[in-house]
């Protein structure tokens, strides 16, 4: 295995051993690279790893070998990425729940070019299919790669637009790359990371867990310059991640459709904060974004000011 690849697996092995705590198998390794090398044998200082995770070496010993065999089955053409590799997104790095490692298949290069989350509820209604189908071709006409999660709905009209213009696409998910979820969409993954990238936080030895998905959507959040959130319902995975995106002081984009429907709170709960802007057309984003960019360029930060666009044809 290449070095990074071994790293990897030794940091999952700590991962496991403690019961998928990320945060203490994070500490642990950190100490472990300043006294060892960490691509050496884990066998090699096992004891030394079950001290500072403070477990015994046998459960340490236990976790390595179920992780190596998730990692000796890894496709070839997954790209193991560590904070140090080239093609690694420096824009992620300053965000909450930072993943240790990155696993990519396709294009490493999209990590780094602009992109914008397009991304909405698993259900859609046939103006919500319409509207993202719409903001994918905008984006992509002006240059953005279009990233989104994979899933059903809105993520699949978003991905499948890009696509169809010849428009690399990024699929940020919420499993290891070895597993496709949900299942309708595994020609898709494939057609993806053939044309794009498809980007997952998880190892190949991970097991699945309904809350990764939201470690999924900050990690997407984190990568974009902004995300669009085409349609949702209250509570939906797509106005989680716009709450990560204010965290994260990216821009949000919110159709004006969605803040006059009154069966649902959260468009109007987002509109008067900063760095959210509410459109009337997907035509709009590209320039709004880069107005907002060049405003954040030339004062260091953007304006904390509430922002409503009127915006008509």
């Amino acid at each position: 295995m290449k070095a990074t690849v071994l790293q990897a697996l030794h940091y999952e092995s700590l991962v496991h051993a403690s019961r998928g705590s990320e945060k203490q198998a994070l500490q642990a390794f950190e100490q472990l690279q300043t006294e060892l090398d960490t691509t050496q044998p884990l066998l090699l200082h096992i004891d030394r790893y079950a001290a500072i995770l403070g477990v015994k070496s046998s459960v340490v010993s236990d976790a390595y070998y179920h992780c190596r065999t998730a990692f000796e089955k890894m496709d070839d053409s997954v790209v193991v990425l560590d904070r140090s590799s080239p093609h690694w997104p420096k824009q992620i790095d300053s965000f909450a729940y930072r993943p240790m490692f990155l696993y990519v298949q396709g294009n490493l290069g999209l990590l780094k070019e602009p992109s914008v989350s397009v991304i909405g509820t698993r259900s859609p209604s046939l103006e919500g299919k319409e509207l993202a189908l719409q903001t994918s071709r905008a984006l992509g006409k002006a240059g953005y790669v279009v990233a989104s999660g994979l899933a059903l709905g809105i993520d699949g009209v978003a991905h499948k637009a890009a696509l169809a213009m010849g428009n690399p696409t990024i699929a940020v998910i919420g499993t290891p790359l070895c597993s496709v979820y949900p299942p309708e969409h595994e020609l898709l993954q494939q057609q993806i990371a053939q044309c794009g990238a498809v980007v997952s936080r998880f190892a190949p030895s991970t097991k699945t867990q309904k809350w990764h998905f939201l470690l999924r959507n900050r990690l997407m959040s984190a990568l974009s310059l902004a995300s669009v959130v085409v349609e949702d319902r209250d509570g939906g995975g797509a106005v989680r991640q716009a709450t990560f995106a204010l965290e994260q002081k990216r821009y949000i984009f919110i159709y004006q459709g969605s803040v006059d429907n009154h069966s649902i709170l959260w468009p109007r709960q987002f509109a008067n904060k900063s760095r959210v802007f509410v459109i009337h057309k997907s035509g709009d984003i590209p320039r709004v974004l880069a107005q907002a960019m060049k405003r954040k360029a030339s004062v260091g930060k953007p304006k904390d000011a509430f922002v409503q666009l009127q915006l008509f044809s």
